[in-house]
């Protein structure tokens, strides 16, 4: 697999050797076998780098858009990927909607900014050692109050949506994001099939016809899936055990029944349950969920292995639908009519008491950002902690995770809650500022996978990541893609080619019990890694109630499953992170 990255800065303070320079862009240095392309002329110098389609006559419009300043336009072409643009006042690098294309940077180095779409690397340039309270932040609260900080101290991310402007005596943050709202799901729903059909039909034809894909029974995998069988050969992979759906599997023996295919099923046993993880296996730049469950997914993918390309669903939860957000929204905007309807028919749908939930929404909106953290940090002080989670949306919920703290640990997760507060809107929308932020969380978690997707000789490709699907879904509201009484209606109405059988699926597969059933099997050595996490030696956790939590689970009291979940998972990347090297010395690694 090739290395995947870029790095550049202001001034004579060079990256170490490694890579290869990009080619008329001075300073600009990308990993060996990167896939990019450069355009330039007297008004500028542009690379793209990633999965991207550059069609003739689009490089006029790129050099002339950097040349005017119009940085977002630079980001419209379809695919994923970076760009880096030069001109003789400005350098502009920006990644992705989501940070599955990510942007770090730094300015310990005084007036002079150096970045790279790789926190790791950078962090290894700079000698940044991991951010432990930042680390118990994010799993106290949620990385989303964060979107500029990283797992390192000193390293910076730019936050998706965002390009990173250089020239000024300091760094500008660009927005990039350039949604065209539209008013209903029927408008927008042909824009978005076209952009996400188009997202799967170019890699297979670049892809030359042959391509594996995750087809687990879900409806954004297995609409991917189809896509890819109307230009081609479809190596159809999913995953099963004893733990897992068999509901998944019907509905995935079936796609791939429908697209003319056989289904590879990686039948998995003790040896591939959550938790279990290989010394061997890659590190990640970040903490990253699926580092706990590599040897069920080096198994189930190793038909996909060494094909051209892998298509994955993630994102389609994201961009297909929203969630009690889209409620709130509509209330902090004046529409608690339409609100009150789509919550009371909601819940009758599902036999809920509608009274209940509306109080919740009615409550939350209002409520605002930087107001709802500027109160969790208080209530983290006194030690009032609620984990159990509420019945909808929430600008910051306090999982059980934050009553795991010491004092001193509930002090600097304080400091950092009143710090985002102080910089959070206080007339954002609810609904707009979840889907952004659940966007950049998919988005992250499918970055840091990219090492380990590389150790199983795949290279994934997530369409519904790219800008211009995003874009696309993005322009119409989360009310209108939220479903009320069926389940994504935008992936119907927009490729209503898909068979009924599949876009009428109500339901959806959990993962708890094979979760659970990992964390017992692991039990003894997960134990052990919580007591001796840095975090621990840091003064941060005390693991007297975490590990009485990890002791629940299987029992009476399992409610903590998703804390204990994020705690492993950040454990295991802060035992396994190398004590931070020198670039020279990491030179050989993967950074993809």
């Amino acid at each position: 697999m090739h290395e995947e990255w870029i790095t550049g800065g202001t001034s004579s303070l060079h990256w170490s050797a490694g890579g290869r320079a990009a080619e008329g862009l001075p300073g600009v240095r990308v990993g060996q076998g990167c896939r990019a392309r450069v355009v330039a002329d007297d008004r500028a110098r542009i690379a793209v780098v990633g999965d991207v389609v550059l069609l003739p006559g689009e490089e006029e419009g790129l050099l002339r858009s950097a040349a005017e300043g119009q940085w977002a336009s630079l980001t419209r072409l379809t695919g994923s990927y970076w760009v880096v643009a030069q001109t003789r006042a400005h350098s502009f690098v920006c990644g992705d909607l989501s940070g599955l294309r990510g942007v770090f940077y730094s300015g310990s180095h005084g007036p002079h900014i150096l970045w790279s779409t790789s926190a790791r690397r950078l962090a290894q340039h700079l000698g940044a050692a991991p951010d432990l309270a930042m680390v118990a932040a994010r799993l106290a609260a949620g990385p989303e109050h964060w979107p500029d900080s990283t797992a390192y101290e000193h390293v910076l991310a730019v936050p998706p949506g965002n390009g990173l402007l250089l020239g000024a005596d300091r760094p500008e943050l660009v927005d990039v994001v350039g949604t065209e709202p539209v008013s209903t799901l029927a408008q927008g729903a042909p824009a978005f099939g076209d952009a996400l059909r188009r997202a799967v039909a170019w890699r297979m034809r670049e892809a030359g016809g042959l391509a594996s894909a995750d087809v687990s029974g879900g409806l954004d995998s297995s609409a991917v899936a189809v896509l890819a069988a109307r230009e081609g050969e479809v190596r159809a992979v999913t995953y099963a055990d004893e733990f897992t759906s068999t509901e998944d599997l019907h509905f995935a023996r079936k796609v791939a029944e429908h697209i003319g295919t056989r289904l590879h099923v990686g039948n998995g046993g003790p040896g591939e349950l959550p938790f279990g993880w290989s010394p061997s296996q890659p590190v990640t730049e970040q903490p990253a969920a699926l580092s706990l469950t590599t040897a069920q997914h080096a198994l189930y993918l190793k038909p996909a292995a060494g094909l051209p390309l892998h298509f994955t669903g993630n994102g389609g939860d994201i961009v297909l639908d929203s969630c009690s957000a889209a409620w709130i929204g509509m209330v902090q905007r004046g529409d608690r009519r339409a609100a009150h309807r789509q919550v009371t028919d909601w819940a009758r749908a599902r036999n809920l008491a509608p009274r209940e939930l509306w109080r919740a929404v009615t409550q939350a909106a209002g409520n605002s950002h930087p107001g709802a953290l500027e109160n969790a940090a208080a209530r983290l002080i006194r030690g009032e902690i609620e984990g159990r989670r509420p019945g909808v949306w929430t600008w910051c919920h306090m999982g059980q995770f934050a009553a795991w703290l010491t004092p001193q640990g509930r002090e600097e997760v304080a400091i950092l809650l009143r710090e985002a507060a102080s910089r959070s809107d206080a007339y954002a929308e609810a609904d707009l500022t979840e889907q952004r932020s659940s966007l950049r969380l998919v988005g992250a978690d499918a970055r840091e996978t990219a090492p380990l997707a590389a150790s199983w000789r795949i290279r994934q490709v997530h369409p519904y990541l790219d800008n211009q699907v995003v874009r696309a879904a993005f322009a119409i509201a989360p009310a209108e893609r939220h479903g009320v009484a069926t389940f994504k209606p935008l992936l119907a109405t927009a490729l209503p080619f898909l068979p009924p059988w599949l876009t009428s699926r109500t339901s959806k597969g959990s993962f708890s019990r094979q979760l659970t059933a990992g964390l017992l099997h692991h039990r003894p050595a997960l134990a052990t890694l919580i007591s001796t996490s840095p975090l621990v030696a840091g003064g941060l956790l005390d693991p007297d109630p975490a590990l009485r939590a990890l002791a629940g689970i299987g029992g009476a009291r399992s409610d903590a499953l998703y804390d204990i979940q994020r705690l492993i998972m950040s454990c295991q990347w802060l035992a396994r992170i190398r004590p931070v090297e020198s670039e020279s010395e990491s030179e050989s690694e993967s950074a993809c």
